[in-house]
């Protein structure tokens, strides 16, 4: 069953050079100017985190993050918390590094969310980075990383 990525068009091509991203700016200039490109490209950039001060928002992400996960690694809801199924656990460890990537929660924050402890939370995360430091022995965990890292990326870019 294909992914389908929030906000992504799946016919795109997947590799990209500075060419293509001279394109889109261009692209983005003929159609809002100059200075509104300029408040878009800065406004994606400073809004790539959330902030224990927004909860709310903070609490938003926690939420979109899972059922993303749930999708991406198609998974039963019902098992998401429980299942030692390694997708299940993948899933989870996806979950714990883009919050804390994309958050300034803490380790033990994260872990109150999923009934983890903080060593749990923090184990996952370095095991999480330690993977994507060699995508290519672990290509089918990268690819769905990948989407839904992209999928946390644009729905930030939403709530800010």
């Amino acid at each position: 069953m294909p992914v389908k990525q929030f906000g992504v068009c799946p016919m795109k091509k997947t590799a990209y050079d500075y060419h293509d991203l001279q394109q889109s700016i261009d692209s983005l200039i003929g159609k809002f100017g100059l200075q509104k490109t300029i408040e878009v490209i800065d406004s994606l950039t400073s809004n790539t985190e959330l902030t224990t001060q927004d909860k709310e928002k903070v609490k938003l992400l926690l939420v979109f993050i899972i059922s993303q996960s749930i999708e991406v690694f198609d998974l039963k809801e019902d098992n998401f918390y429980t299942s030692t199924v390694q997708e299940y656990r993948e899933a989870r460890m996806c979950c714990y590094f883009l919050l804390k990537k994309y958050t300034d929660s803490s380790y033990a924050k994260i872990g109150e969310s999923f009934n983890q402890s903080k060593r749990a939370i923090l184990y996952n995360y370095h095991k999480c980075d330690e993977i994507l430091s060699i995508p290519q022995f672990y290509k089918p965990f990268v690819e769905k990383f990948k989407i839904l890292e992209n999928n946390t990326i644009n729905f930030i870019a939403k709530l800010n």
